[in-house]
């Protein structure tokens, strides 16, 4: 399909059109209403019944707008936009996904569509944004099996007034190369998923049933048998292995009683303190973690439970504002909360659960195929001495800011030696010790920044400091002697 700018083309109502030139296009659907479609850095390279195949350039944010012809959408009466679309390509792509209103106010958010796939892109247009009910995205119903092929918008930021829509815009951002996109008739619709009691007393989406759902004590602890029954025989079926888990068919090492490494014919072994080959496939933070916070937003929750009811010990008070990665447009990040999946322990084995959790925890493990307890696992769990494990270090002592060791400080060494005899004292000897890791992650900065101040995060921070800083004496010295002088450093 090919259209000239001024050309007046028949298309179902609410089909995404556009042509092969960047110009505003005029539309008139099949009831009479016009609307004008915008291609920016994108083509349209074939039209196949109700479908537009969209071509996205590699330039700059390529986008496709559609806007009404004079005023705006009055799409007050419904709250939830609606977009099918395909990826018929080999390669996953993100759209951006903006709605904006007449006031320049807008409702965005991103949405991943997977290789060879389909789906309708939703947003809701008028229910609060997720972020500041202290979810990703918006409830689905697509897991109760209500809303089937649906790809919900996450990430979303904004509002508008639903009164007056201006423009939705669908875009993505910095592609590679170009990319297809096959998109079809929009459509506005009631949002059936609102917020209110959408959780039950098990922690699971309340709308619509589906075969693991649990609807009483009575159906955990029948479930709990069956994957008993279940994991007996996939335990079974595994193969001879020492007790550590090496692999008796390796050739064979020298046993020291320790995990240790080993290079045999160019390559490098984990080997057992039996002295066999282990390839080792751990699992991170294998823990009771999982708190919900409730506060604010009790209407979300059917049937909380009392906090001083049987189940009282899964309440808490916890605090995420200063975590590892804060979110400050993320609401619900403190106060009150709620440990669903504790709580489902204890009427699942009674009394005894964290021990009952821990032995079913290894025994999953095992049967499921890994052989290891990786980083941040609960410690009591190294103990069982069921799989080898791995044990996190971290340096004591206020040696840096903003979560990067300072290498210069001359407290530094010390601070190295001493963590390493703490972890000797509590680990030496223990045969089912894999190794450390130390530290995780460390924050050089934001590589995709166009922020200096976090691109050079690192840098920065040193220069910022007092004299007094080993960091930035360290520094400056590089400096000094790689440039010599101030100009040289400028034009640098």
């Amino acid at each position: 399909m090919t259209a000239q700018p001024g050309d007046q083309v028949m298309i179902p109502r609410g089909f995404l059109c556009s042509s092969a030139l960047a110009l505003l296009l005029l539309i008139t659907t099949a009831a009479g209403e016009q609307i004008l479609v915008e291609p920016t850095h994108a083509t349209i390279e074939s039209k196949e019944g109700q479908r537009l195949l969209v071509v996205f350039a590699t330039e700059d944010r390529p986008v496709l707008t559609l806007k009404p012809k004079g005023g705006a959408w009055d799409w007050s009466r419904e709250s939830r936009l609606v977009i099918p679309v395909e990826n018929p390509s080999d390669e996953a792509l993100t759209l951006q996904l903006r709605v904006e209103d007449q006031k320049r106010r807008s409702l965005t958010g991103k949405v991943a569509i997977a290789p060879r796939s389909s789906g309708n892109i939703a947003i809701s247009i008028s229910a609060p944004p997720p972020l500041s009910m202290g979810m990703i995205a918006g409830p689905s119903l697509a897991p109760a099996g209500l809303d089937p092929g649906i790809l919900p918008v996450t990430a979303t930021d904004g509002f508008i007034d639903a009164v007056e829509v201006a423009s939705v815009r669908l875009g993505l951002l910095r592609p590679s190369s170009p990319r297809r996109l096959v998109v079809g008739p929009l459509r506005v619709e009631p949002d059936h998923s609102s917020y209110d009691g959408i959780v039950d007393s098990f922690g699971q989406f309340l709308p619509g049933e589906w075969p693991e759902k649990v609807s009483s004590v009575e159906m955990l602890r029948a479930k709990g048998d069956e994957e008993e029954r279940a994991l007996a025989q996939w335990l079974a079926g595994l193969p001879k292995r020492d007790r550590f888990g090496g692999l008796l068919d390796t050739g064979g090492f020298r046993a020291t009683g320790f995990f240790r490494t080993e290079r045999r014919d160019g390559r490098w072994w984990l080997v057992t303190p039996e002295g066999n080959g282990f390839f080792s496939i751990g699992m991170d933070v294998i823990a009771l973690t999982g708190e919900t916070y409730v506060d604010g937003r009790e209407f979300m929750f059917r049937d909380l439970l009392p906090p001083d009811g049987e189940l009282a010990a899964h309440w808490s008070e916890r605090d995420d504002r200063a975590s590892l990665w804060p979110r400050s447009d993320r609401a619900f990040n403190h106060g009150r909360a709620f440990n669903f999946y504790t709580a489902n322990l204890q009427r699942k084995f009674g009394p005894d659960w964290r021990e009952r959790w821990r032995e079913e925890t290894a025994r999953r493990l095992e049967a499921w195929g890994f052989n290891t307890i990786g980083n941040w696992g609960e410690p009591k769990l190294w103990t069982m001495h069921s799989l080898p494990y791995t044990v996190p270090l971290w340096l004591e002592g206020k040696l840096w800011e903003g979560g990067t060791p300072d290498p210069f400080d001359p407290r530094f060494p010390a601070a190295v030696d001493q963590m390493a005899r703490n972890a000797a004292a509590q680990f030496r000897g223990d045969p089912w010790l894999v190794g450390y890791f130390v530290d995780n992650e460390l924050a050089w900065g934001v590589g995709w920044s166009t922020d200096p101040r976090e691109h050079y995060a690192v840098a920065i921070s040193a220069l910022a400091r007092g004299p007094e800083s080993p960091a930035k004496s360290a520094f400056t010295a590089q400096l000094i002697e790689t440039y010599r002088q101030p100009e040289h450093l400028a034009e640098a």
